[in-house]
């Protein structure tokens, strides 16, 4: 038995209400555990024949091992024991560390096909453990740990969203690369020098009652340099069985709805053990087009708006910023939170997909989209849009700056005067869709200009190195303010 393994069971504690004899029972399966230790996959080395004397020997010992086990199974099941170990793996996965809601309701609530192998990384001193899988008609989630005496693993990633890691799927003849879906969660243990992984990738139900291979291909590491890999293969091998598998219900909508100027159409909600998914098309939710005909893609007002909330927070990955607005559902009166870790999950068609927490099948025709304070939108056939709000194009800039700490001031007669004979001096240094709205309430500053850009909404501004020398070139510049500009590109 790993030394992983082993530190998890001296953590499992023995309820003080079980009977005496099943306290005992526990303990000696405990102790008993390396005779029973779980599936591990390593390199298998030539065993040695033992000799008659040796044979007699060993079928003696494992004779009072059985017996042993008997005994223990005759007063107490090995239920208790089982599910105290599988207990420590799911308070790890259901715990916030994991900043997917669905992963941990899934953990809760004890969905998914239990896998419970062990994989042996010799060369690079790596205990793996795989956990459990979950699978739908979307997705996939397979929940691991790995683990090392040796190796510092704070920053070996399983990236398979922008790194260099891979899972890869074996059926028969059959091998391909899995795609990702979203980034899937992870949380580093210091103390345990283990990761904790749940990673996300496209759906195996079609595969359901086959014997299939999953390889887990190079390890992505960020460092201060730059990104590297490690190269290693991590092999799993399982047939997929009923309990992995998890149904969708699917609503066709056709809500329409308008938020700061642009308009949008919910047009279906799909719910699952693992997520609960809002799609919607917009007016600015496909690719937009620049004046010279260059096709980019760009984040959407409502995209913005539901991002608006999030947070990322060391050792919590990504969860709610209650301060701030964004885009939520109220469900059978309780508020159901995004999934910020399946962000950038593509849809068809120039949709965009909003991912949320599981709801309960009695809360699923009670679900309401909130949008900030401006729309109410009901997730089911019936029921009317709610338009709150309608926020015009100066309330959208005056947020964003507020965003990034920056208020907004009208510029007076003579201010206007100063900027359109600043653009005019020095026009090459400036793209011609930019315009000035307006200008910063502080002026003691560093800070050069500011600007929005209109179709991303972000904020980005130029400093000198002093304020001393900002006021120089401003003053050089005929400028006594700091103006905010309008990019309209």
């Amino acid at each position: 038995m790993n030394n992983h393994i082993r530190r998890e069971l001296e953590k499992i504690e023995i309820p003080d209400e079980l009977h005496s004899r099943a306290r005992l029972g526990v303990e000696k399966a405990k102790a008993e555990f390396n005779a029973r230790s779980h599936p591990t996959v390593k390199e298998k080395k030539p065993s040695q024949i033992p000799s008659s004397k040796g044979k007699k020997h060993l079928y003696k010992r494992l004779s009072i091992i059985a017996a042993a086990l008997l005994l223990i199974a005759s007063t107490l099941t090995f239920t208790p024991v089982i599910a105290a170990i599988q207990e420590v793996y799911d308070k790890i996965f259901s715990s916030k560390h994991i900043d997917d809601s669905g992963v941990r309701n899934a953990v809760l609530s004890g969905d998914g096909q239990i896998l419970d192998q062990t994989y042996i990384d010799d060369k690079h001193d790596i205990t793996v453990h795989f956990e459990r899988v979950l699978t739908d008609d979307k997705e996939t989630k397979l929940l691991l740990t790995y683990q090392s005496e040796k190796t510092d693993l704070k920053d070996y990633y399983i990236d398979l969203f922008e790194g260099v890691s891979s899972i890869n799927l074996m059926v028969g003849n059959e091998r391909r690369k899995l795609k990702n879906v979203g980034w899937g969660s992870r949380y580093y243990d210091r103390k345990e020098n283990k990761v904790v992984s749940a990673l996300s990738f496209e759906s195996l139900k079609d595969y359901k009652g086959k014997d299939i291979r999953l390889e887990i291909d190079q390890l992505t590491v960020y460092k201060d340099n730059g990104r590297d890999s490690v190269e290693t293969t991590w092999p799993l091998e399982f047939t997929i069985k009923p309990a992995a598998l998890s149904e969708r219900r699917t609503v066709e909508l056709n809500k329409t709805f308008t938020y700061k100027g642009e308009t949008y159409t919910v047009t279906r909600v799909e719910f699952s053990k693992l997520e609960t998914r809002v799609v919607v098309t917009g007016s600015d939710t496909g690719n937009q087009k620049d004046k010279s005909g260059k096709v980019y893609n760009v984040m959407s007002k409502l995209e913005r708006q539901f991002l608006h909330s999030r947070k990322n927070s060391k050792g919590y990955g990504y969860s709610v910023d209650d301060k701030r607005s964004g885009v939520f559902i109220k469900a059978g009166g309780e508020k159901v939170e995004p999934i910020f870790s399946k962000g950038e999950v593509d849809g068809d068609n120039d949709e965009y997909i909003m991912t949320f927490a599981p709801i309960a099948v009695k809360n699923q025709k009670d679900c309401i989209l909130e949008v900030g304070d401006a729309v109410d939108i009901p997730l089911t056939k019936s029921g009317k849009v709610i338009q709150k709000k309608i926020e015009d194009e100066k309330s959208e800039m005056e947020a964003l700056l507020a965003d990034s700490g920056f208020t907004l001031i009208p510029l007076s007669k003579e201010e206007e005067e100063e900027i359109n004979q600043y653009l005019k001096t020095y026009p090459k240094e400036f793209l011609n869709d930019r315009k000035p709205i307006g200008k910063l309430k502080r002026l003691n500053s560093k800070i050069l200009d500011v600007s929005i850009s209109e179709r991303s909404g972000s904020v980005s501004h130029v400093e000198a190195s002093t304020p001393e020398e900002a006021k120089k070139i401003r003053e050089d510049n005929g400028l006594s303010f700091i103006p905010v500009y309008l990019k309209q590109y």
